[in-house]
């Protein structure tokens, strides 16, 4: 099959929105399809009426469009309800575990993971948060299992590896450099390059080119810092025993303001956007015959200019206080 057909979104009216990447959309012919199988992650991983469920409904009520619209502009048609469902599901896991004391959030994910194995399939214990999650992820693992993919179990196996690390560390970083391997991590960057590689069905061969190896991570470094800067102002809010965000790290590290600190992860997010589109222009003057290396490779910059985009124009980002009316709004409908 095919990715459904996408569009050129004129980026030039959002302030807020600096990423020099072209950005592209496959809504709106796609969204049926992710309208559904944001459906079934949400309701099956949620319960009604929790913080969980607001907040995953209120992810998708950005108006400038859809996240993964947005993001999955390349995805295979056949694929993209299947990675939709994959990274809606680690956003609500995100949004649990965030909430949990560190020690406790580290169990949760051991739990969780029982899902991803055939021998735990009548080990029905949830823990304490989640059980709806760890039944939809055993569910998903059993429905992938009929599309007789030889490439679905490493990306199973990729997902294992990302819950068994992914907020794993409680260290406090003292450098943005220190910081950004632990940033990919608990952005599950693997697992999401693995992802996009099976629903765009590149070949394996692709992942172990020395060149798309360098570009995956300075795609990483972008998508997770973009991330940081934009959800800030969310963030800071939170009560937790632990705040994730490169922001208070270059704080720490140059002894700098709040404002200076976020003016320059901007400045470090551009520089690594310039290394982007220069080893993007190696790649594509490669010779002929690399057509799924360039293919990959052009959907990861539309991965990471989809969701700036998003990123820039999301009420969950921008109007975070603004959200507990919204849920009351909607509740009223």
């Amino acid at each position: 099959m095919a990715p459904f057909p996408s569009h050129p979104v004129d980026t030039e009216h959002i302030l807020s929105f600096f990423s020099s990447f072209p950005v592209r959309s496959c809504e709106p012919n796609a969204l049926p399809n992710i309208q559904q199988a944001l459906n079934d992650t949400i309701y099956n991983c949620t319960t009604p009426a929790s913080r969980e469920r607001k907040k995953a409904e209120y992810r998708h009520t950005n108006p400038a469009g859809n996240l993964f619209g947005l993001s999955l502009a390349m995805s295979e048609v056949d694929r993209l309800a299947y990675v939709v469902k994959f990274i809606e599901f680690l956003c609500i896991v995100d949004d649990v575990m965030e909430d949990l004391p560190f020690r406790e959030a580290c169990t949760e994910h051991a739990i969780l993971r029982q899902a991803l194995y055939e021998c735990y399939d009548n080990d029905h214990h949830g823990g304490r948060a989640v059980d709806p999650m760890k039944s939809f992820l055993r569910e998903l693992r059993i429905e992938l299992a009929g599309l007789d993919d030889p490439n679905t179990p490493l990306l199973l196996r990729t997902l294992d590896n990302s819950l068994r690390l992914r907020d794993s560390d409680d260290t406090e970083f003292k450098t943005l450099a220190e910081y950004i391997p632990y940033r990919k991590i608990n952005f599950d960057y693997d697992f999401v390059c693995q992802l996009l590689r099976w629903g765009m069905k590149i070949p394996p061969a692709v992942q172990e080119d020395p060149l798309v190896r360098t570009y995956e991570h300075i795609i990483g470094v972008i998508v997770g810092l973009t991330n940081d800067f934009f959800s800030w102002e969310m963030e800071r809010q939170q009560a937790t025993d632990r705040i994730r965000n490169a922001i208070p790290v270059l704080m720490k590290e140059h002894s700098v303001s709040e404002l200076r600190a976020k003016l320059m992860l901007k400045e470090v997010i551009i520089e690594e956007e310039r290394k982007a589109k220069e080893l993007k222009d190696r790649i594509m003057s490669q010779p002929e015959g690399r057509e799924q290396l360039k293919r990959y490779v052009t959907g990861m910059e539309f991965f990471a200019s989809g969701y700036s985009f998003w990123c820039a124009t999301c009420p969950r980002y921008h109007r975070p206080q603004s959200e507990e009316r919204f849920v009351k709004h909607n509740n009223r409908l």
